[in-house]
């Protein structure tokens, strides 16, 4: 099984966890075997062992008990045997070897019906509390001794138990931290098109949550393939040493359960498969709900996305509940009464050969090792049954969590190589997210070294997309794609993308602020960067009032999203980590989109002192950001319809034009 296979490559790292883990399992089943002999022992050797022949000695020894001027051993048989006898809770002197039968108490004689129909009368002696107590002396040791080993065994069990679920949830552990590293590392080298597709709350339900279903599924496969399977063969060497024929009667049930469990697996797995989706998706609606409560709030929403999540729910129950019934008709719970009935087989079957089979002696400790022992033997099927739904679920989380350990990713390798001069060339670029749609349509562009382009258009026009293909959050495709995208006259493509971005910057609109200090979100990485020299690069960018107002300064901790910063604040945080980068291209994505005219003049300085030294492209939604730039393209469509400077793109009176007066006119009816 592929699931299997994938959480053994985690297992196999601790090996020697497992070695104990599975020694102590041995250890523990082989303990369970000893029990049901030693209770047998106690039952029938010590506690009812007084009943077995006795004989008269000469001589007085540490076995032998005095009776009426007589010695009596079990030790020594020889002639003039005699017996003892119990019924119903009384003991009887027989001065003869009874035979075997059914027995009772007449006019103060036994009769003994024996299984041949005779009946045979012996005179009965009534023994008082001493005489009996006297013939139990001799087995006070013994039982002393085989208590004190079912203690010892009872014990150790405990002790082996322990060690066996410790170093087992040592494992369990350990895998999931492992598969969680690797997700996180696989989550970080993933095409951009998977993250786009995927939602945010589904993804971290696989990390956080179906990452448990590795350990399950490891805890499940220990559980039913070693720990029963031990169960099942100590079970039968206790079966076959009490009784071979009835064991051999047992197997009959294999092929049973066989055809029974496949049936139900099959019926189980369907359900699974739709739990465990349906619990994915409620958490994927939940994140959506807490990142957009203010929406939610403002829209007066809270009826309807109430509905959504309660169908989601309502969905997710009704799955549950499918998958309850039929754990409690034809699962682990007809297991239990499939375990009752096999008792009360036990009880017919050797009291039936008590009654039939002559010189067979059944006794109490026969009958309770041998229940015991088919116990173990319907246990296992139990669990089978019970963990079979749990097994289910972990492999449909393994292999969803599977699904992005082993997804494909991009090429990290990294080399160092020369920093970029910064002339960037886009060839005859046609590109399409869905094969025959186009979104970029046969660009050209040319960007010089040094150069600042503006890029402009209107929502759609495919501006994201040119800067994605150049970040290489997507490659041209093969035989759907065309054209080439040069940087230095070497195809971008020729590097592995780990190595192409470390020359490469951006600026969001939304900027990205991590939970840590200001110096830590503007250093990201570089931590051969002084907290001076940090404080320096943010003040000649225009950050020195933000320095000012934190008690703290750079040491300042932000909130999880700079929940304590302006928009401004955390643009001018995301413009002094791209000078501490200091990349050869800086990329600056509607970055003066959110934020007010004065800020976006702080901006703008900030902006005009990042520029220097680098290319820089700027997508702009104002249009104000870039009218110094050295060349502005405007999209459409896809397509290039225009190129040049602020004031020649005015003159020519076509998309540029219409776009910037209507932000003038916007400008004028807001004053």
């Amino acid at each position: 099984m592929r699931a299997l296979k994938k959480v053994w490559r985690y297992v196999k790292r601790y090996k020697k966890l497992l070695f104990i883990t599975i020694i102590t399992m041995l250890i523990v089943q082989a303990l369970g075997l000893v029990a049901p002999l030693i209770v047998k022992n106690i039952l029938d050797e010590q506690l009812l062992g007084i009943t077995n022949p006795w004989y008269e000695v000469n001589d007085n020894t540490k076995d032998s008990v005095f009776y009426k001027e007589h010695y009596y051993s079990q030790k020594n048989t020889k002639e003039n045997g005699v017996s003892i006898v119990t019924i119903s809770g009384k003991y009887y002197f027989i001065d003869d070897i009874v035979v075997l039968g059914n027995k009772k108490i007449e006019d103060g004689n036994l009769v003994v019906t024996s299984f041949e129909g005779n009946v045979i009368i012996y005179n009965a002696t009534l023994l008082d509390t001493q005489e009996v107590l006297s013939f139990y002396k001799p087995f006070i040791n013994p039982l002393i001794i085989l208590i004190i080993m079912l203690f010892v065994r009872f014990f150790l069990q405990i002790v082996f138990t322990y060690i066996q679920r410790t170093t087992t949830a040592k494992i369990n552990v350990n895998i999931i931290r492992d598969a969680r590293k690797d997700a996180v590392r696989a989550l970080q080298k993933m095409p951009m098109s998977y993250l786009e597709t995927e939602p945010a709350g589904k993804i971290a339900n696989r990390i956080i949550s179906d990452v448990n279903g590795m350990s399950n599924l490891f805890s499940t496969i220990m559980n039913l393939l070693v720990n029963a399977s031990l169960s099942v063969v100590f079970a039968y060497i206790g079966m076959f040493y009490l009784d071979a024929k009835l064991a051999l009667i047992t197997f009959i049930i294999f092929p049973i359960v066989y055809f029974w469990l496949r049936w139900f697996i099959r019926r189980l797995n369907t359900i699974a498969i739709k739990v465990n989706e349906q619990n994915s998706m409620i958490t994927a609606q939940l994140n959506e709900i807490i990142n957009g409560i203010n929406i939610l709030q403002i829209f007066n929403y809270k009826n309807q996305t109430e509905e959504k999540f309660n169908e989601l729910g309502l969905d997710f129950m009704n799955e549950k509940i499918k998958e309850n019934k039929l754990h409690l008709s034809l699962g682990w719970n007809l297991i239990r009464l499939v375990g009752a009935l096999i008792t009360a087989f036990i009880i017919l079957y050797f009291g039936t050969s008590n009654l039939t089979i002559s010189g067979f002696v059944v006794s109490a400790g026969i009958i309770y090792a041998y229940n015991d022992y088919l116990t173990r033997l319907v246990e296992p099927v139990g669990i089978l049954f019970r963990e079979i739904g749990n097994f289910q679920h972990a492999i449909v989380k393994t292999e969803r969590i599977f699904k992005i350990i082993d997804s494909e990713q991009e090429d990290s390798t990294f080399t160092e190589i020369p920093k970029y001069i910064g002339h960037i060339v886009f060839d005859d670029v046609w590109f399409s997210y869905k094969e025959g749609s186009p979104v970029l349509k046969g660009i050209d562009i040319d960007v010089k070294p040094g150069q600042m382009v503006g890029l402009v258009g209107h929502t759609g026009s495919g501006k994201s997309s040119l800067m994605s293909l150049l970040l290489r959050f997507y490659d041209l495709k093969p035989n759907i794609d065309r054209g080439h995208i040069y940087i230095d006259d070497i195809d971008i493509t020729t590097y592995p993308k780990r190595s192409y971005r470390k020359h490469i910057g951006i600026i969001l609109q939304d900027p990205a602020i991590f939970k840590g200090t200001i110096a830590d979100n503007i250093r990201f990485g570089e931590n051969s960067v002084t907290d001076m020299e940090t404080q320096n690069i943010l003040s000649e960018i225009g950050g020195q009032k933000l320095l000012e107002k934190m008690p703290n300064g750079i040491k300042e901790n932000l909130k999880r999203g700079g929940g304590n910063l302006s928009i401004g604040e955390k643009q001018l945080i995301s413009f002094a980590r791209a000078v501490v980068h200091n990349p050869s291209i800086l990329i600056m994505d509607e970055a003066t989109a959110n934020i007010d005219t004065e800020t976006e003049s702080l901006i703008q300085k900030a902006l005009d002192k990042v520029k220097e030294g680098r290319t820089t492209i700027v997508i702009a939604h104002r249009l104000s950001t870039i009218k110094n730039a050295d060349k502005i393209i405007v999209l459409e469509n896809g397509i290039k319809v225009e190129e040049g400077k602020h004031l020649e793109l005015l003159q020519n009176n076509k998309v540029y034009a219409n776009i910037y007066r209507s932000q003038i006119k916007v400008g004028e009816e807001n004053v």
